[in-house]
């Protein structure tokens, strides 16, 4: 009976883990420089190959002393539609709680290394495939210049990012840089809700569990007789 549990509970845990998938990866820190989050919003174009479902994402900032002091916790992100190359209409928007954690890259400038920032949409976006979007953060409550950075990468070819200054969507301004940022179409910090076919699995071996208690009820019984 134990051997039955321990196996239904293995194939329990087995397909109730969800595979997290990066659908979009613009690449890690490069070590160069970055651009100013905090009185800038800072965006970055992107397009799939696939459609997709993007859930979550990671961004890489870093500050000229190596902690993150100067930030105080407010993130928001944007999805724009593509305007003739620069952010046009805001298609999806939220602000986010951020985890971080310290990349172990060097972010170019001042000391310390670049922090990579995780976060969940506020809900799913459903990105078309061959379209172009962007993706844009402000890591601020205000528009005060705090000395955050956006950090670059060097390992991708799209357009470069654009910034807009004080609050607005109407100034966008090439900055001449790549971004480090990856996209995922699974939640970081709330996890992912099962798949159809993993909810099968997962009652599956419950009910594989049930009937091995319930035959090991019935082999403890013992009749007594008057």
């Amino acid at each position: 009976m134990k051997k039955a549990i321990f196996a239904a509970l293995m194939a329990f845990a087995a397909t109730s883990t969800v595979q997290a998938a990066t659908v979009y990866d613009n690449g890690g820190p490069d070590g160069v420089g970055g651009n100013e989050t905090t009185r800038w919003f800072q965006a970055e174009d992107f397009s799939l190959a696939a459609d997709a479902s993007i859930v979550s994402a990671g961004v890489y900032l870093g500050t000229f002393d190596g902690t993150l002091g100067v930030w105080d916790g407010s993130f928001e992100y944007n999805i724009f539609s593509d305007a003739a190359g620069t952010p046009g209409a805001s298609l999806a928007s939220g602000s986010v709680i951020a985890t971080t954690s310290d990349s172990g890259v060097a972010t170019g400038f001042g000391t310390g290394n670049s922090f990579l920032f995780e976060f969940d949409l506020n809900s799913a976006f459903a990105a078309t495939a061959g379209t172009t979007y962007w993706f844009s953060i402000h890591a601020s409550t205000d528009f005060d210049r705090d000395e955050l950075y956006w950090v670059t990468s060097g390992s991708n070819g799209t357009s470069f990012g654009e910034e807009s200054d004080g609050g607005t969507f109407d100034n966008w301004f090439n900055n001449g840089n790549e971004h480090a940022f990856y996209l995922s179409d699974t939640a970081v910090n709330m996890g992912a809700v099962p798949e159809p076919a993993t909810w099968a699995f997962m009652i599956m071996g419950f009910g594989a569990v049930g009937g091995a208690m319930r035959r090991q009820r019935k082999a403890n019984v013992k009749v007594s007789y008057a």
